[in-house]
């Protein structure tokens, strides 16, 4: 398995498991324990949606890494999105949820730089 296919499959079952559903099942009031009375089940929900959006987009990447083709489109997506949660992470969380959260999406957001650096060695295209 290339690098490239490794962070998408980390990226897509870390995401899945830790943000998407329990965002999509946990009760209101848990929800607003977590994020903050500011923050609606409605938009926790539908934030949730959107995230399931976006690793479905990953899991496309995923299928065309593994069939040998370069998914660019996929890789910009990542790059942008972790690399924007974590900026927007590191600037408005707090104690334990910035680190933790800041730490996956600015870990997988230079993965992503770095498959766009190397994109050959890193998708299993060709040697280093």
């Amino acid at each position: 398995m290339s690098f490239l296919a490794w962070l998408l499959t980390v990226k897509v079952g870390v995401t899945f498991v830790a943000i998407a559903v329990p965002f999509l099942v946990l009760p209101a009031e848990t929800l607003e324990r977590l994020l903050g009375a500011g923050v609606s089940t409605a938009m926790a929900r539908l934030y949730a949606i959107a995230i399931l959006a976006l690793l479905v987009a990953y899991g496309s990447g995923l299928n065309a890494a593994l069939s040998g083709t370069f998914p660019s489109g996929i890789v910009w997506m990542g790059l942008v999105s972790n690399v924007g949660a974590a900026a927007v992470i590191m600037r408005h969380l707090r104690g334990l949820p910035r680190i933790v959260s800041g730490a996956f999406f600015g870990a997988i957001g230079i993965g992503f730089v770095a498959v766009r650096l190397f994109p050959t060695c890193l998708s299993g295209g060709g040697a280093c």
